[in-house]
Parts: C-alpha cells; sequence; structure tokens
C-alpha cells in the first residue's frame, strides 16, 4: 500500500493540470483515514466485514477521494443524483450482512426486456404513458431494488450513472464489479490479465498504473 500511495504522489505531480478524467473532482487528493475502532463499530452496525485489503487502505492511506474516474466514496457514503448521501439513503444499498448473489456477470433475462413497451402499438398517449408507467415499476421492482445489490458497497461512481461496487459479504467478498444496470447491461466482475477477478488494490493500482502510462 505505501507503494500504491508514492504512485499517486507520481501521478498528482504529473497531472499537474488535471487533465485525466475525473482528477478536476478529487485533484488527487485522499481523505483522511478513519480509525480501526471506527471502522469495525461500521462493520458491526451492517453486520459485515470489509475486505482486508479496503480496510487498511481507508484506516492508513485515505477514506475517500483520489481513485479512477471521479475518486472513491468515503465509508458509508455514495452518491444520489450526483449529490453525497448515507448508505441508508437513497435506493442502492442492500443487506451488507447477506452473500452477494453472483458470481459471474448479470441481467435480467431477454425475455423481460422483450416485454418493454412499443410504442407504435399503442392508440393513444394516455395508453403508452399507462404502458410507461408499468414498465418502469416493473424496472424498479426487479432490477433497481436493494436486495439485486445484496452483500456489496459502491465504492466509485464512473458517470451517467455507471457504478463500481466492492463486495463485502460472501464467497465473492472482495471482487469488484461494475453497475452498468443505468444501460439496462446489469452486473459484472472486473479481472486481471490473468483471468482471476480483481481486488480493491488490483483495482486502485490499476489505475495508478493505466494512468501514469499516459504521461
Amino acid at each position: 500500500m505505501n507503494k500504491l500511495k508514492d504512485k499517486l504522489q507520481v501521478l498528482e505531480k504529473a497531472d499537474k493540470d488535471l487533465s485525466l478524467f475525473g482528477a478536476s473532482s478529487h485533484e488527487y487528493k485522499l481523505g483522511s483515514p478513519i480509525s480501526i475502532n471506527l471502522c469495525e463499530e461500521i462493520e458491526e452496525k451492517y453486520h459485515c466485514t470489509f475486505p482486508e485489503d479496503y480496510k487498511y487502505f481507508i484506516t492508513n492511506v485515505g477514506n475517500g477521494g483520489a481513485g479512477p474516474f471521479y475518486g472513491l466514496f468515503p465509508l458509508e457514503r455514495h452518491d444520489d443524483n450526483h449529490d453525497m448521501c448515507s448508505w441508508e439513503e437513497g435506493y442502492l444499498i442492500g443487506d451488507l450482512s447477506k452473500p452477494f448473489p453472483y458470481s459471474e456477470k448479470w441481467n435480467l433475462p431477454t425475455s423481460f426486456w422483450e416485454n418493454e413497451p412499443d410504442p407504435d402499438s399503442c392508440d393513444s398517449e394516455e395508453q403508452e404513458d399507462e404502458l410507461w408507467e408499468k414498465w418502469y415499476q416493473e424496472i424498479d421492482t426487479k432490477y433497481w431494488a436493494p436486495h439485486i445489490m445484496d452483500g456489496a458497497i459502491p465504492i466509485c461512481h464512473q458517470g451517467c450513472a455507471i457504478r463500481t461496487w466492492l463486495v463485502v459479504t460472501g464467497p465473492m467478498k472482495g471482487t469488484v464489479w461494475d453497475d452498468y444496470r443505468c444501460d439496462y447491461e446489469g452486473i459484472t466482475p472486473l479481472k486481471n490479465a490473468d483471468g482471476s477477478f480483481s481486488s480493491f488494490t488490483d483495482w486502485y493500482l490499476n489505475w495508478v498504473t493505466e494512468s501514469l502510462n499516459e504521461f
């Protein structure tokens, strides 16, 4: 982790103009680390334990700030319509004590998406509005319900409602996933060049390394 922080400092000096995507938001500044006691209190509050590398990062390196895309969320915080809010607000966070339900890319089946309303089949604007209202209710219930992401926390916003999540409970604990539900593309695990699942450290270090290669 010390090498990672050193690389981040090198990147900050290299990108003085904050030219890389998202840099103007976090300016390569990390939030102050939280105490291990506070971290463990939050774990107890949500009945989970955070992956060791992530836990070390937020208690020794920084809690939120510099990171991929628009930067890392501080612990217990995420975005909701571009405003930061607590995990207990908004609509994203599921039950962190329950195992993350996926081990491979997930999306609703094609049969679900085939039910999207066809405006050309409607006899009136009222009928079309009614069909769309029902459709979006279905999406909210089956695609955006908090339980969809049980056992995981959002750690980063990529823009355009695309987020990155870290699994904290279950067999996939410690892995990082991209959430493309805003584009109806489901949830996808990140993998390293050797095909292994990316950890928080893999994900963060890959961002720093690739960013340095830009200079």
